[in-house]
């Protein structure tokens, strides 16, 4: 959805998802080892949790500036189905 800020938001959310999975990756891998044995690894899925919470900041922020609230509720919507579709 390109009107409304809405392929912004979706580049945003694809991007966070990812890098979400990374970080969930790294975190069993840290949770099978001692944190002192990898250090780079925590600090790798330190700098992951960050990076996800400032796109999580920007998502909010776009998908606040979609001015129809109807075209807010599209997108979640979409994203909630398709979330619920890999389930």
């Amino acid at each position: 959805m390109a009107s409304g800020g809405g392929g912004g938001l979706s580049e945003v959310y694809s991007s966070a998802k990812k890098i979400l999975l990374k970080a969930r990756y790294g975190n069993e891998k840290l949770e099978s080892s001692s944190p002192m044995d990898s250090p780079d690894l925590s600090s790798s899925v330190k700098r992951d949790i960050t990076q996800v919470q400032s796109l999580c900041s920007n998502m909010d922020a776009l998908w606040r500036s979609i001015p129809v609230k109807s075209q807010r509720d599209l997108w979640r919507e979409e994203r909630l189905n398709k979330w619920e579709k890999r389930q």
